[in-house]
């Protein structure tokens, strides 16, 4: 006897819900997991999922929806299964070559567009210190129209295809060591338009020649962004399973303390960016002060940012002397905790 959709669904929540990938802990809920699995295979809107949940399930539709609740139960995450995942208000393609992409890299996105004082966007609506706010409110970072940016350690390209679909008059090039990474990143090029906008480079931005294999308009960009590898190993060892067992290691794990990518990042900012230019990197959230101790005397700014949870996340530091970008050092953007933006001491958290 055919099984409608509302009983297929039913016994997929009971087989989900038994799987150590749900428990009470996790916080994930079987019953719209596997509305979202049922959804997938038919291409139904959840809303249409209701309205039709006594119909019967189409035979050739169970051997497919059977295999996807395997591989869910087995911890493989939804993201890989749906072959795509939401960023910044867009989908991106997702394979297990790519990381997938987290709400908290978004906070790159944020910050590039308010120090670049993009229209539509505010400082005031970032966790900055006030006098940050006050001074990027006077001069943005780039007043110029035209931005040319490197995004190091791309992935799927959700930074760099966001960066280039928010500012239609920044070029970017987008780098990483994985070739099948980038086959899925040029895939959500195409997709979303910027294939004109963003370049895409196979290479080792930790190598020493990295620099001379960019292209000349690339060698002293404006906005570096990176979403590197941070995960020290015993941190991996500790990550859920979901996380180990199928995304790519070499996407989150460096080496054994996790900043040697990081150290590289900074390393390579160094040497590229000119006076006044931007480094956005993310990090773990028990890196912040590591992060910016990365950050020599060559540096005139170096603050760290905090995701949704408040939680240390990404560094936000500036090349070289801001005075020289009409921001005024007179303005201390670190507000009270006595950072002078031309010197470099360790910032609180912004």
């Amino acid at each position: 006897m055919m099984r409608s959709l509302r009983e297929w669904l039913d016994g997929a929540a009971r087989v989900l819900a038994s799987s150590p990938e749900f428990s009470e802990d996790s916080g994930a809920s079987p019953r719209r997991e596997a509305e979202f699995l049922l959804c997938h295979a038919l291409g139904l809107t959840r809303e249409a999922l209701v309205t039709r949940a006594r119909e019967s399930l189409p035979p050739d539709a169970e051997g497919e929806l059977n295999a996807l609740l395997a591989r869910r139960a087995g911890g493989e995450p939804l993201a890989y299964l749906a072959g795509k995942r939401e960023f910044y208000g867009r989908m991106f393609a997702v394979s297990p070559a790519t990381l997938i992409p987290r709400p908290e890299t978004e906070h790159l996105v944020d910050a590039a567009r308010v120090l670049s004082g993009m229209p539509g966007v505010s400082a005031a609506d970032m966790p900055f210190p006030g006098r940050l706010k006050d001074a990027l409110a006077r001069a943005p970072l780039f007043p110029d129209a035209e931005v040319r940016f490197l995004d190091l350690g791309t992935g799927s390209g959700c930074i760099a295809l966001t960066l280039a679909a928010e500012c239609p008059c920044w070029k970017g090039m987008a780098v990483d060591i994985s070739e099948k990474a980038l086959d899925m990143a040029r895939i959500n090029a195409k997709a979303l338009n910027a294939a004109d906008r963003v370049n895409f480079l196979h290479a080792d931005f930790t190598a020493a020649d990295f620099a001379e294999r960019l292209p000349e308009e690339f060698r002293s960009p404006c906005l570096i962004v990176s979403n590197p590898p941070y995960v020290g190993e015993e941190e991996y060892a500790g990550l859920e399973r979901g996380v180990r067992e199928f995304e790519p290691k070499c996407a989150l794990v460096p080496g054994p303390s996790g900043l040697e990518h990081p150290r590289a990042v900074v390393a390579l900012a160094e040497r590229l960016l000119p006076s006044g230019g931007l480094l956005l990197m993310e990090h773990g959230a028990g890196q912040g002060e590591a992060a910016r101790g990365l950050c020599g005397t060559a540096w005139s700014l170096a603050l760290t940012g905090k995701d949704y949870a408040g939680l240390d996340r990404y560094l936000l530091a500036i090349r070289g002397q801001v005075r020289e970008r009409n921001i005024p050092a007179a303005a201390n953007p670190c507000g009270d905790t006595g950072q002078e933006v031309t010197t470099h001491e360790p910032a609180s958290g912004i």
